[in-house]
């Protein structure tokens, strides 16, 4: 089975651009960081940072849309303007990625010692959603009859995939809130209201795949059945 007849070249080049921002996320992930920088001040770190990461949120959410918009709905889209959506995308990532790096290497002791943990959970957890979502749409690029037939979906006609990334509240957050609540802080300012109405995890975005498939993709079967 030639997987060129079954997804567009523009699906293909965008599941090669994203490997080794996978790739990279994950080694990252695993790297370890030295606790150097002395926080002065624990409460402000905490609302800097979560705001931050508020803030990346929503700019995933508009890359993510650009991928929609610019790649997989744009049939006339280019290599060179895969691989621009991809940077965007990966631009913003490394945004996150930096700034969970810099609560890594934050030293404080006692209780500011734990919000630092806490904190750096926040971080980790959604980062890691984040490379699994991006694993799950790499592999599907790679091998598309593989996750329809995963999926229990038709292996014949139109097939809709959905790759949709949610992220989810960390477990570490309680233990904020808890710090948070000792020092008289919210968390989350009521700055603005979030368009999505999912505060600030739900649905980030979705890359939803849609493309047909014939029966003579299945190999040599004459009755004109494909095995699942």
């Amino acid at each position: 089975m030639n997987d060129e007849s079954l997804l567009p070249r523009r699906l293909t080049v965008l599941g090669e651009a994203m490997r080794p921002v996978r790739q990279k996320l994950k080694a990252e992930l695993d790297a370890s960081t030295w606790s150097n920088t002395p926080v002065l001040d624990m409460v402000a770190t905490v609302q800097h940072n979560l705001a931050q990461l508020e803030t990346a949120v929503y700019r995933l959410t508009e890359r993510i849309n650009d991928l929609m918009g610019e790649v997989v709905e744009n049939e006339a889209a280019s290599d060179s303007e895969v691989y621009r959506a991809v940077r965007r995308f990966e631009a913003t990532l490394w945004d996150v990625l930096a700034s969970y790096h810099s609560v890594q290497a934050l030293a404080a002791y006692g209780a500011d010692a734990e919000a630092c943990d806490l904190l750096a959970d926040v971080y980790r957890h959604s980062l890691i959603e984040i490379s699994d979502w991006l694993y799950e749409l790499v592999e599907t690029l790679a091998d598309p009859m593989a996750a329809v037939k995963k999926r229990g979906l038709p292996t014949s006609g139109y097939v809709e995939l959905p790759l949709t990334l949610e992220l989810t509240a960390a477990p570490g957050l309680a233990g904020l809130s808890r710090w948070a609540e000792r020092h008289s802080l919210a968390l989350f300012p009521a700055r603005r209201k979030p368009k999505t109405g999912l505060g600030f995890w739900g649905t980030v975005g979705a890359v939803a795949l849609g493309w047909g498939i014939g029966e003579a993709l299945f190999g040599d079967d004459d009755s004109g059945t494909g095995g699942a």
